[in-house]
């Protein structure tokens, strides 16, 4: 029983990273008998709220059932699962560059550095970012979040008492999110959005106690939401004129925290009824992502060099067979980097 309720949540995190794929490359008009079902794709966003969620439940679930929660231990293996796969594709997206170009190019070090710190952040679309994500990467912006989610994490987890940890989560989230409104950055902002990726521990917490999900049960914390929501529905009012400055406003500064949050709070309500219908409906829909959520993270990393930016079918003049097959080899080489180089990398390191 248990096993299956996590094989959902694979199959969740699979489909999250094929989406994301999709929403890059998809025109956003798609007409179907009329009807425009390119419509169905515009929820890229959407898809990486879904992976805080899993993030912050797998998290919490390791955590707790580790018999070693040294700091050392819960470093390294972060450390390793997020950078090791991660090196593969700077090194991929600099080659491009160097094969584009013709020459080579120059490896943006100010960037690069600002990357590997996790720093960065989609510079045309947030205020104050420190960083641009590297070598034009866009996704790569969710990463500095997740690595500092991690840390976070491991601190409040080990220096809160259990039974406090919630409280403090929600003065500090609040006080990010009120803070946002003079003066947003990546501090700020970085821990605002740590609302969204605690939805998933707190799944974690009662699924790891065997208890039920219930509407009641999450109410207090959906109240936490709701605030934070109310705090960027005024931000959004007080500094509307930044929509005219972005060239899509509808994923930028200052509509896209709102837009992320109201997603979240559908995503936990949505979880719960969702659970008490039996997930009917959800293998039907979902299943067969869990093939490849392997594979998914560097899906996710790599499909931005390998499908969007790729041209190298462009001779075949037909647009669904080249993307078809520039997903085809994405699949391929995640798979390879993922599951077969990335854990052969990770034996040596942790023997």
């Amino acid at each position: 029983m248990k096993k299956n309720r996590l094989e959902k949540l694979e199959a969740l995190r699979g489909f999250a990273a094929l989406y994301v794929v999709l929403f890059h490359v998809l025109p956003q008009e798609i007409l179907l008998y009329g009807v425009n079902v390119g419509l169905l794709f515009r929820f890229g966003p959407e898809a990486v709220i879904v992976f805080f969620v899993l993030s912050g439940f797998v998290i919490k679930y390791t955590f707790e059932r580790s018999a070693d929660k040294s700091f050392k231990y819960y470093f390294i293996r972060r450390f390793i699962r997020l950078y090791i796969p991660l090196f593969f594709i700077y090194v991929l997206g600099y080659l491009l560059k160097c094969y584009n170009a013709g020459e080579l190019a120059s490896p943006e070090w100010g960037t690069l550095l600002g990357n590997l710190f996790m720093l960065q952040d989609v510079i045309s679309q947030k205020p104050n970012v420190l960083s641009a994500t590297y070598m034009g990467n866009g996704v790569l912006w969710s990463l500095s979040y997740e690595w500092w989610f991690y840390m976070l994490y491991y601190v409040l987890a080990t220096r809160i008492p259990a039974d406090k940890i919630n409280k403090w989560v929600s003065i500090m989230v609040i006080t990010a999110a009120a803070t946002y409104l003079i003066y947003p950055f990546i501090v700020n902002r970085l821990i605002m959005y740590f609302a969204i990726w605690w939805i998933g521990v707190r799944f974690a917490e009662t699924y790891l106690k065997g208890g039920g999900f219930s509407i009641k049960q999450i109410l207090p914390y959906a109240g936490v939401l709701l605030a934070i929501c109310g705090i960027l529905g005024l931000n959004l009012y007080l500094n509307f004129a930044y929509t005219k400055i972005y060239s899509y406003p509808l994923v930028a500064y200052p509509f896209i925290e709102l837009r992320h949050f109201v997603f979240a709070i559908m995503v936990m309500f949505g979880s719960i009824v969702w659970y008490n219908m039996k997930w009917i409906g959800f293998d039907n829909l979902f299943g067969v992502f869990k093939y490849i959520a392997p594979s998914s993270y560097v899906i996710y990393i790599a499909h931005h060099y390998l499908v969007v930016e790729a041209n190298y079918l462009r001779f075949i003049n037909n647009k669904v067979v080249e993307y078809g097959l520039y997903i085809a080899f994405l699949l391929i080489f995640s798979w390879l980097l993922e599951v077969v180089i990335y854990n052969k990398i990770r034996k040596q390191i942790l023997g």
